[in-house]
Formats: structure tokens, sequence, C-alpha cells
């Protein structure tokens, strides 16, 4: 059994991320932002990759493994992404 997190797909929901194809071995997310698109990779390795597209430019933000939820939440505050649950109208 890992040791490592993985965001759930119902979480990522309530974000505001929604699931685009992917290659076998991944699960993507995908989500609009102000200025372009974030996306979150998930690798069957229990890594994970956060990507942005900014300006037609792709950024790497982060690639690897993470401990927890809150250790989630805290690097997508640091790389500026909201880690609020959406809420509805």
């Amino acid at each position: 059994m890992s040791s490592f997190y993985q965001p759930s797909a119902e979480l990522l929901h309530a974000f505001g991320f929604v699931r685009f194809a992917s290659p076998p071995g991944q699960v993507r997310y995908s989500r609009p932002s102000d200025c372009g698109q974030e996306t979150i990779v998930l690798y069957d390795d229990d890594e994970l990759t956060l990507l942005e597209n900014v300006n037609s430019q792709l950024l790497y933000s982060f690639q690897g493994r993470l401990a927890s939820e809150a250790e989630f939440r805290v690097l997508l505050r640091q790389v500026n992404w909201p880690a609020e649950v959406l809420r509805s109208s």
C-alpha cells in the first residue's frame, strides 16, 4: 500500500476541474484560469504534475509526490491556484 496522496476525482471536481481523455497510466483534469488553463495529471505510480498554460506558454509548476490533502492544498496555494471548493449558485 502506498503512503503517497493523490486527490480524489470528487475533490478535483469540487475545485472546478473536469476530467479529460489521457493516455494509459495517467488521468488528466483541467480548469480554466484567469489567464489560461490549469491541469493536474495523476499517474499510476502516485506522482502528480501541475501544468499551467498561460498566453500559449506551457509552464510546469510541480512534479512529484505528496503525503496528504493538506500538502496538496498548500501546493495549490504556492503556485497561486485556488484551493477552495467552488460554491454553486
